[in-house]
Protein backbone atom coordinates (compact mmCIF):
# COMPACT_ATOMS: atom_id res chain seq x y z
CA UNK A 1 0.00 0.00 0.00
CA UNK A 2 1.67 3.53 -0.83
CA UNK A 3 2.39 5.79 1.96
CA UNK A 4 -0.85 7.58 3.13
CA UNK A 5 -0.78 11.02 4.48
CA UNK A 6 -3.72 12.08 7.43
CA UNK A 7 -6.13 10.60 6.62
CA UNK A 8 -9.98 10.57 8.81
CA UNK A 9 -9.80 7.34 10.66
CA UNK A 10 -10.85 6.06 14.34
CA UNK A 11 -9.24 3.41 16.32
CA UNK A 12 -11.15 0.75 17.18
CA UNK A 13 -8.49 -1.32 19.33
CA UNK A 14 -5.64 -0.73 20.84
CA UNK A 15 -2.71 -3.26 22.82
CA UNK A 16 1.20 -2.93 23.43
CA UNK A 17 3.38 -4.35 21.74
CA UNK A 18 6.75 -4.96 23.16
CA UNK A 19 8.28 -2.36 25.62
CA UNK A 20 7.41 1.11 23.65
CA UNK A 21 5.26 0.57 21.23
CA UNK A 22 1.11 -0.41 19.85
CA UNK A 23 -0.94 -2.43 17.82
CA UNK A 24 -3.88 -0.31 16.94
CA UNK A 25 -7.16 -1.78 15.23
CA UNK A 26 -8.20 1.22 12.77
CA UNK A 27 -11.25 2.22 10.95
CA UNK A 28 -10.05 4.26 8.21
CA UNK A 29 -12.23 6.38 5.84
CA UNK A 30 -9.95 5.35 2.38
CA UNK A 31 -8.66 2.10 3.49
CA UNK A 32 -10.83 0.45 5.61
CA UNK A 33 -10.12 -1.59 8.62
CA UNK A 34 -6.28 -1.69 9.05
CA UNK A 35 -3.76 -2.92 11.74
CA UNK A 36 -0.70 -0.64 12.76
CA UNK A 37 1.87 -0.69 14.74
CA UNK A 38 2.82 2.47 16.25
CA UNK A 39 6.56 2.38 17.10
CA UNK A 40 7.48 4.02 20.20
CA UNK A 41 3.76 5.07 21.15
CA UNK A 42 4.96 5.43 24.84
CA UNK A 43 8.48 6.63 24.09
CA UNK A 44 9.64 10.60 25.37
CA UNK A 45 7.63 13.57 25.77
CA UNK A 46 6.34 13.45 22.19
CA UNK A 47 4.81 10.03 22.97
CA UNK A 48 1.26 9.41 20.77
CA UNK A 49 0.13 6.63 23.23
CA UNK A 50 -2.28 9.38 25.16
CA UNK A 51 -3.92 10.64 21.19
CA UNK A 52 -4.79 6.72 20.10
CA UNK A 53 -8.08 6.47 21.74
CA UNK A 54 -11.17 4.83 20.62
CA UNK A 55 -14.18 7.42 20.54
CA UNK A 56 -11.70 10.24 19.28
CA UNK A 57 -11.49 11.48 15.26
CA UNK A 58 -8.14 10.95 13.90
CA UNK A 59 -6.34 11.86 11.20
CA UNK A 60 -3.24 9.52 10.55
CA UNK A 61 -0.66 8.38 7.88
CA UNK A 62 1.34 5.16 7.85
CA UNK A 63 2.92 3.53 4.78
CA UNK A 64 3.53 -0.45 4.18
CA UNK A 65 3.13 -3.51 2.01
CA UNK A 66 1.97 -6.44 4.12
CA UNK A 67 -1.51 -6.67 6.63
CA UNK A 68 0.90 -4.65 9.53
CA UNK A 69 1.22 -0.96 8.24
CA UNK A 70 3.37 1.81 9.81
CA UNK A 71 1.56 4.68 11.49
CA UNK A 72 3.55 7.74 10.51
CA UNK A 73 1.80 10.47 11.54
CA UNK A 74 -1.43 11.40 13.65
CA UNK A 75 -3.19 14.57 14.63
CA UNK A 76 -6.28 15.15 17.01
CA UNK A 77 -8.98 15.94 13.99
CA UNK A 78 -11.75 16.99 16.89
CA UNK A 79 -12.48 16.40 20.68
CA UNK A 80 -13.12 12.72 21.79
CA UNK A 81 -16.61 11.83 22.23
CA UNK A 82 -17.77 11.61 25.70
CA UNK A 83 -18.92 8.66 25.87
CA UNK A 84 -19.81 7.30 29.57
CA UNK A 85 -22.15 4.43 31.35
CA UNK A 86 -24.03 2.66 28.82
CA UNK A 87 -23.06 4.91 26.15
CA UNK A 88 -19.59 3.72 26.80
CA UNK A 89 -20.27 0.11 27.35
CA UNK A 90 -22.11 0.86 23.69
CA UNK A 91 -19.39 2.18 21.90
CA UNK A 92 -17.22 -0.66 22.72
CA UNK A 93 -19.74 -2.61 21.41
CA UNK A 94 -19.92 -1.27 17.95
CA UNK A 95 -16.04 -1.37 17.57
CA UNK A 96 -16.56 -5.43 18.34
CA UNK A 97 -18.70 -5.33 15.40
CA UNK A 98 -16.33 -3.34 13.32
CA UNK A 99 -13.46 -5.24 13.87
CA UNK A 100 -15.01 -8.76 13.87
CA UNK A 101 -17.73 -8.51 10.75
CA UNK A 102 -15.08 -6.07 8.48
CA UNK A 103 -12.43 -7.34 6.52
CA UNK A 104 -9.23 -5.83 6.36
CA UNK A 105 -8.14 -3.31 3.56
CA UNK A 106 -11.99 -3.64 2.18
CA UNK A 107 -12.89 0.53 2.14
CA UNK A 108 -16.76 1.60 3.24
CA UNK A 109 -16.76 5.10 2.97
CA UNK A 110 -20.33 4.95 4.16
CA UNK A 111 -20.17 2.98 7.09
CA UNK A 112 -16.78 5.44 7.85
CA UNK A 113 -19.80 7.74 7.92
CA UNK A 114 -22.34 5.96 9.71
CA UNK A 115 -19.82 4.77 12.15
CA UNK A 116 -19.37 8.57 13.28
CA UNK A 117 -22.85 9.33 13.11
CA UNK A 118 -23.47 6.26 15.60
CA UNK A 119 -20.72 7.75 17.77
CA UNK A 120 -22.00 11.58 18.24
CA UNK A 121 -25.60 10.00 18.75
CA UNK A 122 -24.18 7.89 21.69
CA UNK A 123 -22.29 10.86 23.17
CA UNK A 124 -25.85 13.61 22.75
CA UNK A 125 -28.88 11.04 23.21
CA UNK A 126 -30.40 9.18 26.50
CA UNK A 127 -31.71 6.32 24.09
CA UNK A 128 -28.96 4.22 22.44
CA UNK A 129 -31.56 1.44 21.41
CA UNK A 130 -32.48 3.36 18.33
CA UNK A 131 -28.59 4.02 17.79
CA UNK A 132 -27.43 0.37 18.03
CA UNK A 133 -30.17 -1.30 15.61
CA UNK A 134 -29.65 1.12 13.26
CA UNK A 135 -25.62 0.90 12.72
CA UNK A 136 -26.17 -3.00 12.91
CA UNK A 137 -28.36 -2.60 9.75
CA UNK A 138 -25.95 -0.39 8.23
CA UNK A 139 -23.10 -2.43 9.09
CA UNK A 140 -24.47 -5.75 8.05
CA UNK A 141 -25.64 -3.89 4.62
CA UNK A 142 -22.21 -2.50 4.07
CA UNK A 143 -20.27 -5.60 4.72
CA UNK A 144 -22.85 -7.65 2.45
CA UNK A 145 -24.80 -9.43 4.90
CA UNK A 146 -27.93 -7.18 4.59
CA UNK A 147 -31.72 -8.23 5.45
CA UNK A 148 -34.45 -6.50 3.45
CA UNK A 149 -36.99 -6.88 6.78
CA UNK A 150 -39.74 -5.01 4.50
CA UNK A 151 -40.09 -8.27 1.80
CA UNK A 152 -40.10 -11.36 2.09
CA UNK A 153 -37.36 -13.62 0.87
CA UNK A 154 -38.92 -14.55 -2.53
CA UNK A 155 -38.12 -10.73 -3.13
CA UNK A 156 -41.54 -9.27 -4.00
CA UNK A 157 -44.08 -9.50 -1.08
CA UNK A 158 -44.20 -7.02 1.19
CA UNK A 159 -43.87 -7.57 4.57
CA UNK A 160 -47.74 -6.51 6.00
CA UNK A 161 -47.82 -4.71 9.67
CA UNK A 162 -50.73 -6.73 11.14
CA UNK A 163 -48.61 -9.92 9.86
CA UNK A 164 -46.53 -12.42 11.86
CA UNK A 165 -43.06 -13.34 10.49
CA UNK A 166 -39.74 -15.58 11.22
CA UNK A 167 -36.34 -14.31 10.01
CA UNK A 168 -33.68 -16.40 8.87
CA UNK A 169 -30.24 -14.38 9.43
CA UNK A 170 -29.28 -16.31 5.56
CA UNK A 171 -32.14 -16.30 4.01
CA UNK A 172 -34.30 -13.39 5.28
CA UNK A 173 -37.73 -13.06 5.93
CA UNK A 174 -40.88 -15.49 5.76
CA UNK A 175 -44.48 -15.30 6.75
CA UNK A 176 -46.05 -17.71 9.56
CA UNK A 177 -48.59 -19.53 8.50
CA UNK A 178 -49.43 -22.39 11.22
CA UNK A 179 -50.43 -21.96 14.96
CA UNK A 180 -47.33 -23.42 16.10
CA UNK A 181 -45.70 -20.61 14.23
CA UNK A 182 -47.40 -18.58 15.53
CA UNK A 183 -46.72 -19.09 19.32
CA UNK A 184 -42.26 -19.48 18.51
CA UNK A 185 -40.87 -16.92 20.51
CA UNK A 186 -38.78 -16.30 17.39
CA UNK A 187 -41.66 -14.74 15.76
CA UNK A 188 -41.94 -10.93 15.10
CA UNK A 189 -45.12 -9.00 14.20
CA UNK A 190 -44.87 -7.22 10.55
CA UNK A 191 -44.86 -3.68 12.56
CA UNK A 192 -41.71 -4.46 13.87
CA UNK A 193 -39.85 -5.44 11.20
CA UNK A 194 -41.44 -2.26 9.51
CA UNK A 195 -40.08 -0.01 12.44
CA UNK A 196 -36.49 -1.62 12.93
CA UNK A 197 -36.34 -1.28 8.74
CA UNK A 198 -37.22 2.47 8.96
CA UNK A 199 -35.82 3.21 12.22
CA UNK A 200 -38.60 4.26 14.18
CA UNK A 201 -38.13 3.60 18.17
CA UNK A 202 -40.02 0.64 19.41
CA UNK A 203 -40.61 0.59 23.00
CA UNK A 204 -41.46 -2.44 25.59
CA UNK A 205 -41.77 -6.12 24.34
CA UNK A 206 -41.34 -4.81 20.74
CA UNK A 207 -38.18 -3.20 21.55
CA UNK A 208 -36.90 -6.17 23.43
CA UNK A 209 -37.96 -8.18 20.53
CA UNK A 210 -36.09 -6.40 17.73
CA UNK A 211 -32.45 -6.42 19.94
CA UNK A 212 -33.14 -10.41 20.57
CA UNK A 213 -33.91 -10.72 16.79
CA UNK A 214 -30.25 -8.50 15.62
CA UNK A 215 -28.94 -10.26 18.53
CA UNK A 216 -29.55 -13.42 16.47
CA UNK A 217 -28.60 -12.41 13.17
CA UNK A 218 -25.20 -10.91 14.55
CA UNK A 219 -24.19 -13.92 15.94
CA UNK A 220 -25.02 -15.71 12.96
CA UNK A 221 -22.61 -13.72 11.22
CA UNK A 222 -19.60 -13.80 14.35
CA UNK A 223 -19.69 -17.52 14.26
CA UNK A 224 -19.19 -18.20 17.67
CA UNK A 225 -17.27 -15.16 18.21
CA UNK A 226 -17.90 -14.27 21.77
CA UNK A 227 -18.20 -9.96 22.34
CA UNK A 228 -16.87 -8.77 25.63
CA UNK A 229 -19.06 -5.88 25.50
CA UNK A 230 -21.64 -7.89 26.30
CA UNK A 231 -20.30 -9.10 28.95
CA UNK A 232 -19.98 -5.40 30.37
CA UNK A 233 -24.01 -5.13 30.14
CA UNK A 234 -24.12 -8.53 31.85
CA UNK A 235 -22.00 -7.14 35.03
CA UNK A 236 -22.88 -4.33 35.54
Amino acid sequence: MPAVQLEPAYVLHRRRYRDTSLLVDVWSRSAGRLVMVAKGAFRGKRAIAPLLQPFRPLLLGWTGRGEVQTLTAAEGAAAPHALQGRQLYCGFYLNELMVYLTGRQDPHPALYDHYAAALTELATLDEVEPVLRRFELQLLQQCGYGLDLTREADGTTAVMADGHYRVDPEHGVSACKLAGELASEQTLAGHVLLALAQGTPLHGPERRAARQLMRRVIDFHLNGRVLKSRELFLNR
